[in-house]
């Protein structure tokens, strides 16, 4: 049944179809009105948003629905990602669902132990510890897996770390 005050009964009622009308001529009414509902919406979609066309070739689309499909993205999610990835010099997690079933099971471990220092199961000052350690664990982590460090970076870094071994590095990258 329709309510009285949707906006499909309105239309159905204000086209006559719902008095005199055969099933078929309502389901038909039915489907003029979604027709015109959804081209107002896209009308108003265009005016506050942008839309591109792009075209792939075979290879370029298989290579695109591989990188999506490993990504757990969809093509359209995933080209818009890497773009916005690439302007802003980010990464793009992999698998951004396993990244914050890490941080649940985190502060899942952390709330576990916090209950146990409560219940006095565990000495007040170990607890503490391993809250600290876990705190640490999750402040260090959870970045790492939602933004890596570009391979430039972690070059530099171990470079300015280790400068003794910058030529062997050298080297090595060269050779490869």
């Amino acid at each position: 049944m329709l309510n009285s005050k949707s906006s499909i009964y309105s239309f159905l009622k204000s086209s006559g179809v719902l008095e005199s009308g055969t099933p078929e001529e309502i389901k038909n009414a039915r489907h003029q009105y979604w027709k015109q509902y959804k081209r107002k919406w896209r009308i108003q979609k265009r005016k506050s948003n942008s839309e591109f066309t792009i075209y792939f070739n075979e290879e370029e689309l298989e290579e695109i629905s591989m990188e999506a499909k490993r990504h757990k993205l969809s093509r359209t999610k995933f080209i818009k990602q890497t773009c916005f990835a690439y302007l802003n010099k980010t990464f793009i997690v992999p698998d951004s669902k396993e990244v914050k079933i890490i941080a649940q099971q985190l502060s899942m471990t952390y709330n576990s132990i916090q209950e146990l220092i409560e219940d006095n199961a565990i000495e007040f000052k170990s607890g503490k510890s391993i809250l600290e350690a876990i705190y640490k664990m999750e402040r260090e982590i959870l970045p790492v897996l939602n933004n890596p460090k570009s391979l430039e970076v972690l070059i530099k870094e171990h470079i300015f770390k280790n400068a003794k071994n910058k030529n062997s590095l050298i080297e090595f990258i060269n050779s490869i």
